[in-house]
């Protein structure tokens, strides 16, 4: 599978980039770099695909995305509240940004470990995210020696706080350069058609890219190391956490707004993916937030 390779290319005078992505919604393509990339959710929520995992994002959502780890945001423009809504705040950095033997140093040990890890894309949780979030501002606001500084202070304090590895496979083996839209069309459609509570087919996808059902199922897992009806459960099961956490509605009327048909199916999916049933995860969540 060929992913779009994005070209990034520091601005004068300097060895890595920081950056706001702001608009609407977030919508960037299924895409690939060859830079270590850290992302800080700072409006909106959606899924997320990094490697061969589905999730949620939501505000303060933190991650590092390794080399050419195949990655992809998105909002639904029917939830965005403005025209700024969709804010990241991103940066990007070869490893070499400050030199070659840099990340060889022995004092910079857990720093290339976490590197290293990033091949599977790392979530950091909020904790880690609310103290980030201020030393991110700083970093942004910096020029000359002390952006360096700054990021190096960053990366420090990551690589010395917990975080949980997102892809069960390393990226970098089979994402190779490469530019292509089918692939961004098919998460598109399967997306707008979930959060609309639409029923989907792994035919109606496969027609939509004018592939034949069978064709479409092998071109599915090999990018996304996935079989389609698990990505789908995936994306459900990301809309079922956020109704049950924005809503009172109960876990029957969530399953069906969720995309499913049936209670049980809902309960033994939510389950196989969350590791505790809907109202375990609802009951979890607002003990944790009071």
């Amino acid at each position: 599978m060929k992913y779009f390779q994005e070209k990034i290319i520091p601005g004068p005078n300097q060895s890595f980039i920081t950056h706001d992505v702001i608009g609407p919604v977030i919508d960037c393509t299924l895409h690939v770099h060859p830079e270590y990339e850290v992302v800080y959710v700072m409006s909106s929520f959606g899924t997320r695909f990094i490697g061969d995992n589905v999730s949620m994002f939501d505000v303060g959502n933190l991650s590092l995305v390794g080399p050419m780890v195949p990655h992809h945001y998105y909002n639904s423009p029917e939830d965005s509240e403005s025209s700024t809504w969709g804010h990241t705040r991103v940066i990007q950095f070869k490893e070499n940004f400050a030199g070659s033997p840099l990340f060889n140093t022995p004092e910079m040990k857990p720093v290339k470990k976490m590197l290293e890890d990033s091949a599977y894309g790392l979530s950091f949780n909020k904790a880690t995210s609310a103290t980030v979030k201020p030393m991110m501002s700083s970093l942004f606001e910096s020029s000359g020696p002390d952006r360096i500084i700054r990021l190096l202070e960053l990366l420090a304090f990551l690589a010395a706080s917990p975080y949980t590895k997102l892809s069960s496979i390393p990226g970098g083996q089979n994402s190779p350069p490469g530019q292509t839209q089918r692939m961004d069309e098919v998460l598109k459609y399967i997306h707008q058609k979930l959060l609309k509570s639409k029923p989907l087919s792994l035919e109606k996808v496969a027609a939509k890219v004018n592939m034949n059902p069978q064709s479409f199922s092998r071109y599915f897992r090999r990018a996304t190391f996935k079989r389609f009806i698990d990505y789908v459960n995936e994306v459900k099961i990301g809309k079922a956490c956020r109704l049950l956490i924005d809503t009172d509605k109960t876990v029957s009327e969530i399953c069906f707004e969720s995309g499913f048909n049936n209670l049980s199916n809902f309960n033994r999916q939510f389950s196989k993916l969350k590791q505790m049933t809907p109202k375990e995860f609802r009951s979890n969540f607002r003990k944790h937030q009071s």
